[in-house]
C-alpha cells in the first residue's frame, strides 16, 4: 500500500488523512474562518459584480488557512494535489466545526490509526 495519500480512490479513503493534518481546535477554527471568508466573498463578488473579490476569496482562505498549519499543527498541507477534495473536506470541516463534533472525528480518526498515547494527549492539549 502507497504512503501517499493523495494515491487513493475516493475522498472518504482521503477524509482520514485530512484530519488527521487537522488536529487542533484552534486550526479547526481559523480554518472555519477562513471557509466562511471565502464564501463571503465569493457571495459579495456575485452581489456587486466585483471581479476582484472573487479573486481574493480563494487567497484569503489558504492565507488564513496555511497559517493555522505553521502556528498549531507544526505541518504542512498541500491542497493543490486535489484541490477539489480539499475544498469539500473544508466545507465538511466548517459544518462539525459549527455542529461541535470535529473534536470528535479528530479523535476517531487518530484512534483508527493506533498512533500513540502520546499524540492524542498532545492533540488534546490544544482545546
Amino acid at each position: 500500500m502507497s504512503q501517499d495519500p493523495y494515491d487513493v480512490t475516493s475522498f472518504e479513503d482521503f477524509w482520514p488523512h485530512y484530519v488527521r493534518l487537522h488536529r487542533r481546535t484552534p486550526t479547526h477554527w481559523l480554518h472555519a474562518l477562513a471557509t466562511s471568508s471565502s464564501v463571503a466573498l465569493v457571495a459579495g463578488a456575485v452581489v456587486r459584480r466585483q471581479p476582484l473579490l472573487l479573486l481574493l476569496a480563494p487567497l484569503t482562505n489558504h492565507l488564513i488557512a496555511q497559517s493555522s498549519h505553521r502556528l498549531f499543527e507544526r505541518n504542512e498541507s498541500t491542497p493543490w494535489r486535489n484541490t477539489l477534495w480539499h475544498t469539500r473536506a473544508e466545507l465538511r470541516m466548517l459544518r462539525l466545526v459549527v455542529s461541535g463534533r470535529m473534536r470528535g472525528e479528530v479523535l476517531r480518526h487518530v484512534q483508527q490509526a493506533h498512533e500513540p498515547a502520546a499524540t492524542l494527549a498532545l492533540s488534546a492539549k490544544a482545546r
